[in-house]
């Protein structure tokens, strides 16, 4: 059985596998972080879901035409917690855009701002993991992700007050975040 430790930097190699393919809609490294067969369930920011990986490799074809995300997205992680099989991590960051397509996100969930080269627009993501392949084997894969956008990072939250400029990308109390970059995690 695998240390906590080999779990962790597991969960954190298809973290960081997920969110570079993501960089420029790269299918074959995005198909590695997922099971095989249609267990998959994505909730998508487009704010509708997709099942399984033949559905996610057609919204990335559709994606690349629409879509150009050049800088790899700036996201910290808040939490991530392994229990057994099973994990979790939330998170939250920057997702830079620009759209070349005519229907662009195809949503009204996911919009842009218009007359910028990028759109840095700011994006929470939960990853739900099970040490389990799609056929059974004990290997880590994502099983279920869900996305959606951020308020402005200048809107207070309702009933509390602060902001997300206030309080740090990732930044939440007795939260020190891990930032996601191409070369891997740093705290």
């Amino acid at each position: 059985m695998p240390s906590i430790d080999e779990d962790r930097d597991a969960i954190l190699e298809l973290h960081k596998n997920w969110w570079e393919a993501n960089h420029q809609l790269v299918i074959p490294l995005m198909e590695t972080v997922f099971p095989a067969g249609d267990a998959y369930l994505m909730f998508n920011l487009n704010g509708h879901p997709y099942f399984g990986i033949k559905e996610k490799v057609a919204l990335w074809e559709h994606y690349r035409k629409e879509l150009d995300i050049v800088e790899f997205p700036d996201i910290e992680i808040m939490r991530l917690t392994i229990s057994g099989d099973m994990a979790w991590i939330a998170c939250e960051g920057i997702f830079p855009l620009r759209v070349i397509g005519e229907s662009g996100t195809g949503s009204a969930t996911w919009r842009t701002d218009e007359g910028i080269e990028y759109d840095p627009f700011g994006i929470r993501a939960t990853e739900i993991y099970q040490r389990d392949d799609g056929t059974g084997a004990p290997v880590w894969k994502m099983w279920h992700f869900h996305c959606s956008p951020m308020p402005a990072a200048d809107e207070p939250r309702a009933g509390l007050g602060g902001t997300r400029d206030e309080r740090g990308l990732g930044c939440g109390p007795g939260i020190t975040p891990l930032r996601m970059t191409s070369r891997g995690v740093r705290s």
